[in-house]
């Protein structure tokens, strides 16, 4: 009688996993697939965009740049903010990663940091286009230019509460993506994207960086 009690409650949570992953619409799935082909490309993937960072006390507008091929990425990201420019790069070689950050004022210090090994960090402005693979919700609106999509209910702590995704509808290329990172809300809007990226974006050379504290882990 137990082990029957057992097999009965397996096949219920299986149900309901199955139910919370058909929260879904086929036709969202189908448009973030689309959206994501877009991303692939042998020669590689350049896209520019506008940031917008807002909090309770301070809001913040700037750009951010990223490279991708196959398993190498390069990305920067600028802001302005209250007379300072905040400035950081970051890239994986394949081998390696960097981080560099801009000193903000004169009593303090760049900082290039170095760690060997396989990329474990992620961007924390990257966009995700496997959303439909991490929340148990989605709400699709479409507008005259583009698919909006309304991300809810995360599978995981680390994934935002909410998302929103615009996918421009002649073409399924991404225009703009809102979220919200720890105490901020993020909007990110693209203004240009580039088929095909030299290899040498992605080679690492740390004379670019002469004044920088050094940080190997």
């Amino acid at each position: 009688m137990n082990n029957m009690k057992k097999n009965l409650l397996v096949v219920l949570l299986l149900m309901l996993s199955i139910g919370v992953q058909a929260q879904i619409p086929e036709e969202v799935k189908d448009i973030m697939k689309k959206c994501s082909e877009k991303f692939k490309s042998d020669n590689g993937l350049e896209f520019d965009m506008k940031l917008h960072l807002g909090a309770v006390i301070v809001s913040m507008d700037g750009t951010m740049k990223i490279c991708k091929k196959g398993d190498k990425s390069f990305s920067v990201v600028q802001f302005k903010v209250k007379g300072h420019e905040m400035y950081r790069e970051m890239g994986y070689d394949g081998t390696q990663t960097w981080s560099y950050q801009k000193a903000v004022d004169e009593e303090e210090r760049d900082t290039l940091t170095i760690t060997k090994g396989a990329q474990k960090k992620k961007e924390k402005f990257a966009v995700n286009m496997g959303m439909d693979k991490e929340y148990k919700k989605a709400k699709l609106k479409t507008t005259d230019k583009f698919y909006e999509i309304t991300f809810t209910g995360p599978l995981t702590k680390d994934t935002p509460k909410k998302s929103i995704i615009r996918i421009v509808k002649d073409t399924y290329m991404l225009h703009q993506y809102e979220t919200k990172v720890s105490i901020a809300s993020v909007k990110m809007t693209v203004t240009k994207i580039k088929l095909g990226v030299s290899d040498n974006v992605f080679n690492f050379d740390p004379k670019k960086y002469p004044n920088a504290v050094v940080v190997r882990k």
